[in-house]
């Protein structure tokens, strides 16, 4: 009986024990009584009265527009609390969302004499996500793998039913490790993307579609999504999916695309008018002769053009492009206009002259076309097939009579440049993946040649590809004996030297081997051989000498200094009193020439970085073209003749637009008070020096080369592989 009595009142001590702590903790604790009242009020307590319950620095924490909506929070229940310092507690709560019960937890702290929420459980809203997979992980909760933007989240949907669509774009609003509410975003089906920007989707069949926040870009591999991280939609994309956000206050679109099945066998090409000044027309005059289609499918406008007749489409600022037949006003329209010439024949182009259209009745095209509103013009693009693009880049880039072996090499150069840009946006905001001038390649500039043709049919295809991508093939006219390395050529993200790329690699142009040319003197010795001999022999700028009066150069650097420091100024430096070089604007009078110094050279021998010493400071110029744009040979002083180039078949050129190349060494004359009187420049070669050499490829193909050797010998460890 003792023992018993000792147990009763053991259980009574216990008994009294629990009471005085749950009275404590959840009815006479102020931190428990200020959370419950906080999540008793209907959609969230008062905005007046925020403050008298948490602490300012969770005024605009989304829990609190979470608890505001009403209809995602919808109740709750204290589950406990335990203090974990001074005055502070933690208190456990389950919350039943719009989905289901979520455990959570709230901090509670007393702040000078005042009870405050100091915590809310972790909350976010996720405007898009991709849910990968799911699986019941008890009897009334799944966990779901999603995809946001890349980063990878596992979280808990508590109802008992699978809600969330597997590779469907959601929105989600999480508390926690839960997903609290969703939405399944709305699918449009798009046609095909005609051009982008990061403001604007443009659609083949729906027009433009306005990027309002923001667009994620999934591809999908193997049916899985897989974030992208890229900026703006490939143009010519076809079969994909669209998804907009039911909620008017999400802004965010997603796109479902099988990059795998990007047409590889069309090339968007937008024109220039015909002075090459600019991708803006005031008018489009064309025709076929066989007729014309025209359709455009935003505004259901078809039209039927009879065989010959001409159509006139011209800009106006309020009414988008206006369409004439018969010199009458047809139609107008800001959408975008199709035109397909009937039965597959060439369209003619009457309003841009090209070197193959001197009889100025217009140039012709194969492909369709497409017309739409430009800055202050009318933006023409010609959608071509791959191969009969490269009929017309192929000749011209590289003369014809260099052989057929040698224009298949170009053709192959050519067809992974096209390819590599069908991928790229530099174009896209025109609707275009490349242009028809040099700034991409030249194309219908002159017309097909038979034997041009027969080199792209046979070579049908044909990239090279290291490690499993397409090469960036970069070609130019001619080689000094010596190629460039692309890294000591060009920058990356404003760093040079850029990035190297093993098979775009400095290599002598001639039998047997050669020593680096980055030394001064291995250099000169190299450049100033009296009978030199390489591949590139047969080219005119093989070698070349020019000679400019120290008043022409001090023209050239006050007229082009400045603008290339404003233009590249990562690029052109000022020294400064401690001798490091830094960026700073150029005087307007840079004053007189004291001296020019070759700084650094690559390994082919091209100057790197040059330095100009004047009157008012030193100045720094880095990378080849910016050196061949500052010393361009144009005299710019007024009755003085025109700058000579020498080159080595004995021609001459004058005022060239450009310094050949920056394989170059210089001679500094003097006179008897020690200033610079002339400057001799002795170099060689026609371009920036990278990769495949148009009169090398000439001279190999001579040797007997095939033009599968030759490309193994300008891009080293690529391997030829057939794009389609």
């Amino acid at each position: 009986m003792p023992f018993l009595k000792r147990y009763y009142i053991y259980f009574i001590v216990i008994a009294i024990l629990a009471i005085v702590f749950f009275l404590f903790f959840f009815i006479k604790n102020p931190g428990i009584i200020l959370l419950k009242e906080f999540l008793s009020f209907p959609g969230g307590p008062p905005q007046i009265s925020l403050q008298d319950y948490v602490v300012d620095e969770l005024l605009n924490d989304p829990f609190l527009s979470v608890l505001k909506d009403g209809s995602i929070i919808q109740g709750y229940k204290i589950k406990g609390s335990h203090k974990i310092d001074g005055g502070n507690f933690t208190v456990s709560v389950t919350l039943t969302s719009r989905q289901g019960p979520i455990q959570v937890s709230f901090l509670v702290s007393k702040l000078e004499n005042r009870w405050l929420i100091t915590e809310f459980p972790k909350t976010t809203y996720v405007d898009a996500a991709i849910p990968l997979s799911q699986e019941k992980i008890d009897n009334a909760s799944h966990q779901y793998t999603v995809d946001v933007e890349g980063t990878f989240l596992n979280l808990i949907l508590p109802l008992d039913e699978v809600g969330l669509e597997v590779g469907i774009p959601t929105s989600l609003v999480l508390i926690a490790d839960y997903i609290a509410a969703y939405e399944t975003m709305i699918p449009i089906r798009l046609k095909k993307i005609v051009s982008a920007s990061e403001n604007h989707i443009e659609d083949y069949a729906l027009g433009y579609i306005p990027i309002e926040s923001k667009l994620n870009i999934y591809d999908l591999v193997e049916n899985q999504p897989v974030y992208q991280k890229a900026d703006l939609l490939p143009i010519g994309l076809t079969d994909i999916t669209l998804f907009r956000p039911p909620s008017p206050t999400n802004t965010t679109l997603t796109v479902l695309v099988d990059f795998s099945k990007r047409p590889k066998d069309k090339i968007r090409v937008a024109l220039n008018n015909t002075q090459f000044s600019g991708l803006n027309h005031p008018e489009i005059n064309i025709s076929s002769p066989q007729g014309l289609d025209i359709e455009n499918p935003v505004d259901n406008l078809h039209y039927n053009i009879a065989d010959g007749d001409e159509v006139i489409f011209r800009y106006d600022d309020d009414q988008g492009i206006l369409f004439y037949h018969q010199e009458k006003l047809v139609d107008s329209s800001h959408n975008r206009w199709y035109i397909t010439p009937v039965n597959g024949n060439h369209v003619v182009v009457n309003n841009i002259k090209r070197a193959q259209s001197q009889d100025l009745t217009g140039t012709p095209y194969k492909g369709s076309f497409e017309i739409s509103k430009g800055q202050d013009g009318i933006v023409l693009i010609n959608e071509v097939d791959m191969e009969d693009y490269l009929y017309s880049v192929v000749p011209s880039e590289m003369p014809v009579k260099f052989g057929l072996e040698s224009l298949k090499v170009q053709a192959i150069a050519a067809r992974s440049y096209a390819a590599r840009c069908l991928g790229s946006t530099g174009y896209a905001g025109f609707g275009a993946h490349v242009d028809d001038s040099t700034a991409s390649q030249v194309y219908n500039n002159i017309g097909e040649y038979l034997i041009a043709m027969q080199a792209v049919d046979e070579t049908r295809g044909l990239v090279p590809v290291f490690q499993g991508e397409i090469i960036d093939a970069r070609f130019f006219s001619t080689s000094c004996g010596y190629t460039a390395n692309f890294h000591e050529t060009w920058s990356t993200d404003e760093s040079f030297p850029g990035t190297e790329i093993p098979y775009l690699a400095a290599q002598p142009q001639s039998v047997g081997d050669a020593v680096s040319l980055n030394n001064e003197e291995n250099f000169t010795a190299f450049i100033k051989e009296k009978e030199p001999r390489g591949y590139d022999q047969f080219s005119p700028y093989f070698r070349w000498t020019l000679t400019m009066k120290i008043q022409q150069i001090e023209a050239l650097i006050k007229e082009n200094l400045a603008n290339l420091q404003r233009s590249q100024p990562d690029f052109v430096l000022t020294r400064g009193k401690d001798g490091s070089f830094f960026q700073q604007p150029i005087p307007d009078d840079p004053g007189r020439l004291q001296n020019i110094t070759p700084i650094t050279r690559g390994q082919g021998g091209n100057i790197m970085e040059l330095e100009i010493s004047t009157t008012s400071g030193i100045y720094k110029i880095i990378k080849e073209l910016n050196i061949r744009q500052l010393l361009k040979p144009i005299n710019l002083i007024p009755k003085e003749d025109p700058i000579e180039i020498n080159r080595f078949d004995g021609s001459l050129v004058k005022d060239f637009p450009i310094l050949p190349s920056a394989f170059f060494c210089l001679d500094i004359i003097r006179d008897t008070d020690g200033d610079i009187s002339n400057v001799i420049f002795t170099g060689g070669g026609y371009g920036h020096g990278v990769g495949m050499s148009q009169y090398g490829t000439y001279g190999l193909s001579l040797m007997g080369k095939s033009y599968t050797e030759i490309i193994d010998h300008y891009y080293p460890g690529t391997e030829l592989f057939n794009l389609y």
